[in-house]
């Protein structure tokens, strides 16, 4: 990458780090908010499904960002997830929970695919997956934050509630990022007629790629809510062993954001990206199915594998699409993603007595990941190294 694409990651990065503690902590601190609430697992599982429906939100953010600019929409919905986020701390039962986090993620997930656009949008061609990954790094270590504060939740006042609080710090960032984050050149140097439907000549390209995104979404959602639940749960871990086990292990996974995105760069989305989804799967079932001394390597292999498979689909999502359309193709991406998720969430939910536990359960829905790869190889072109409008 070059100096000014660094920047910008940097500054991109910074923003949605407090996503990723954002997105992440209710299912970090999950075993902790069911226990508070009063909550099963079923009744968990399909919260958890239920909050997934605020990413629906994007396919009216989608378009904003087409029409005002994706600096903007950036910087409101960092203020607005920031401020729901941190009111999650009010919630007293499980409705008021998934109220106050189904409204953050509908913002969540706008300043998510707001900074993956506008980082594709200004940063070269040869280096656009490698940009994601070090984005979705950074989003990464968000994530691990929540983990690192979860050793606490036992003897910091309010518990879980307090570590909600953490979410307002966005809030404070707006005014830096403001003056900071420029606007994409590329939507600048495009303006004109903006699009909410697809136009007919992308329209195979939409349902092949939405289709390849649900599948993608689906056992990752569900395997990643319920990676602290069933440590503590099934095999009675602490609240330090399983925080030690997303720090420790969790780093040791971290650089497959940063491996896929080099590797996707180098030798195309289409071949590693199937390795990436599949070795989602094989990690999912080591997690799970293992045993106890199989969750460190387990979920080490499940951040590695995820965090390259999230790199090459935020990559493609922006290839793929025209700029009059790229902010509501990112919007229908999202809500595919989240149906998806929401179907493996609920896929897990309806499975677990029937299976013999919700491990076993996430164990049947990780088969998502070999379809997602066989439908790449079927339907999505490779967009290596071509110019954004070729590409698209």
């Amino acid at each position: 990458m070059t100096g000014a694409d660094r920047r910008l990651v940097a500054l991109l990065g910074g923003a949605i780090f407090f996503e990723g503690y954002g997105r992440s902590l209710v299912t970090v601190a999950l075993a902790y908010v069911g226990s508070d609430l009063g909550a099963s697992s079923d009744a968990l599982s399909y919260a958890l499904a239920a909050i997934t429906l605020g990413s629906l939100g994007v396919l009216a953010l989608g378009p904003i960002a087409d029409r005002v600019g994706r600096r903007r929409l950036l910087l409101a919905s960092l203020a607005l997830f920031g401020l729901f986020g941190g009111g999650t701390a009010l919630a007293g039962s499980l409705a008021g929970l998934v109220a106050w986090q189904l409204a953050a993620r509908v913002f969540l997930e706008g300043a998510l695919f707001t900074a993956a656009v506008l980082a594709a949008e200004e940063t070269s061609p040869a280096s656009r997956a490698a940009a994601q990954g070090a984005l979705g790094t950074m989003n990464a270590l968000g994530a691990g934050f929540a983990a690192v504060l979860l050793a606490a939740v036992e003897v910091v006042p309010g518990g879980w509630r307090a570590l909600c609080l953490v979410s307002l710090v966005p809030l404070a960032l707006v005014p830096f990022l403001r003056r900071r984050v420029p606007e994409s050149r590329h939507w600048l140097a495009h303006r004109g007629p903006r699009l909410t439907l697809p136009p007919a000549a992308w329209r195979g390209r939409v349902a092949a790629t939405l289709v390849v995104v649900a599948l993608a979404m689906s056992y990752d959602v569900a395997a990643f809510a319920f990676a602290t639940y069933v440590p503590v749960e099934r095999h009675g871990w602490s609240a330090p062993e399983v925080s030690a086990m997303f720090i420790g292990a969790g780093a040791l996974g971290l650089p497959g954001w940063s491996v896929g995105g080099m590797l996707a760069d180098r030798y195309g989305r289409r071949p590693i990206g199937v390795i990436f989804l599949v070795g989602l799967t094989a990690a999912e079932l080591v997690f799970f199915l293992g045993g106890r001394l199989a969750l460190w390597p387990g979920f080490a292999a499940m951040v590695f594998f995820q965090g390259g498979k999230m790199t090459i689909i935020r990559a493609w999502a922006a290839e793929l699409f025209p700029t009059s359309f790229r902010g509501a193709a990112a919007g229908w991406l999202t809500a595919a993603g989240a149906l998806g998720g929401m179907s493996g969430l609920a896929a897990a939910g309806a499975l677990a007595g029937p299976a013999g536990g919700i491990h076993a359960a996430l164990a049947l829905v990780s088969v998502a990941g070999v379809l997602a790869a066989a439908a790449v190889l079927a339907w999505l072109p490779e967009t290596r190294g071509i110019d954004l409008g070729e590409s698209a």
